[in-house]
């Protein structure tokens, strides 16, 4: 009765857990992909610390990427610089792309995250040396349920709708995501977003939640 139950529990209970983080960031996925298909996903913008928010987030990756044996470097051109943005918004557009990076890349590569900031704008720069893009995808990776290869099964693991989603969400910062790439040599992303504030809002410290991280990244496991 209940120790068969407890015992078969678990056992399954960690991969139970996964797929229900895999199903719920699934859910998420849709969900968002509705919203700005709808026109109903605003931004919630205030003036945050960016510089924090993605070292942040990079470093709750790390151990991810570790599993694959890839390195993750951070790096920035300045220590903290306060940008009008939507700190959720961020958090999802940066876990998504290192998703992508450490899905994409076989074991021992290596992964850069870089912010450069500039007069006008905030340069967000994601590097891999992963699989690559072939060239006449690579106008279409920004496509909604776009799959780069049907016989990668488990690539960006049953739907496309994550670049679509980052490059939705880049765009509700008035930003821009240009990516370049060559296959087997890795893929870039560049994200430029404006250098603004909002007036009279004060500046402000995201707390950011790892949880999210375990979210974003739970179909990297095998």
């Amino acid at each position: 009765g209940i120790r068969e139950f407890k015992e078969t529990y678990d056992k399954y209970s960690s991969s139970l857990k996964l797929n229900s983080k895999r199903m719920l960031r699934l859910v998420n996925n849709i969900v968002d992909s509705t919203r700005i298909g709808t026109g109903v996903l605003k931004a919630e913008f205030g003036n945050y610390e960016i510089v924090s928010i993605i070292e942040d987030i990079v470093i709750s990756t790390v151990p991810f990427a570790q599993s694959k044996n890839i390195n993750i470097e951070f790096d920035t051109n300045v220590e903290e610089h306060f940008i009008k943005c939507d700190p959720a918004m961020i958090e999802k557009i940066v876990l998504n792309l290192i998703s992508n990076s450490i899905k994409y890349t076989e074991h021992s590569g290596r992964i850069k995250v870089n912010i450069n900031v500039s007069e006008k704008n905030v340069v967000l720069t994601f590097e891999d040396n992963g699989i690559g893009i072939p060239i006449d995808m690579k106008d279409k990776v920004f496509e909604r349920f776009l799959r780069l290869d049907n016989s990668f099964k488990r690539l960006n693991e049953g739907s496309g709708i994550g670049l679509s989603i980052v490059k939705s969400m880049v765009e509700a910062h008035d930003g821009f995501i240009f990516v370049s790439s060559e296959l087997e040599r890795g893929s870039i992303f560049d994200i430029v977003l404006p250098n603004v504030l909002v007036d009279n809002m004060p500046m402000k410290i995201y707390e950011f939640d790892e949880a999210n991280t375990e979210l974003e990244l739970s179909d990297i496991y095998n």
